[in-house]
């Protein structure tokens, strides 16, 4: 049984309504102070840096009723470029700002055993940099 879902970033979940197509413009973004992972943001508004090569640390979590018991554990992960994040808008060098799903593109894949693929699930995730970064 395989079960496929496109997801995205936290940052990019806010994503609804067509209000603000634009991104701010660049100098509102440069005076906002610069919160990197895994520093906790503060309160107001910031940009959040996912610095290139840091561990990030993932939860994975598995509940629901046909499950005896849930199950969570944590992996990490870094990426090969660092990330800026505002709201809905993300950049890899804090100056050139776009929609976050055009520079970032996530998928998720969900493969349970099953008649045709017997053998141990699989939980397969695609972090991918959109084409012309």
């Amino acid at each position: 049984m395989k079960i496929r879902r496109i997801l995205v970033l936290p940052a990019i979940a806010t994503l609804v309504g067509c209000a603000g197509l634009t991104p701010p413009p660049a100098d509102k973004l440069a005076a906002l102070p610069v919160i990197a992972y895994p520093a906790v943001p503060p309160t107001g508004d910031f940009v959040y840096k996912l610095p290139a090569g840091q561990p990030i640390a993932l939860r994975i979590r598995a509940d629901g009723s046909a499950l005896a018991g849930n199950v969570e554990q944590t992996v990490t992960a870094s990426l090969a470029h660092d990330l800026y994040l505002h709201k809905r808008w993300a950049s890899e060098d804090g100056r050139n700002w776009q929609a976050a799903d055009k520079l970032i593109g996530i998928d998720l894949g969900v493969t349970l055993p099953s008649y045709e693929t017997p053998g141990p699930g699989d939980i397969h995730l695609t972090v991918d940099r959109k084409a012309g970064h």
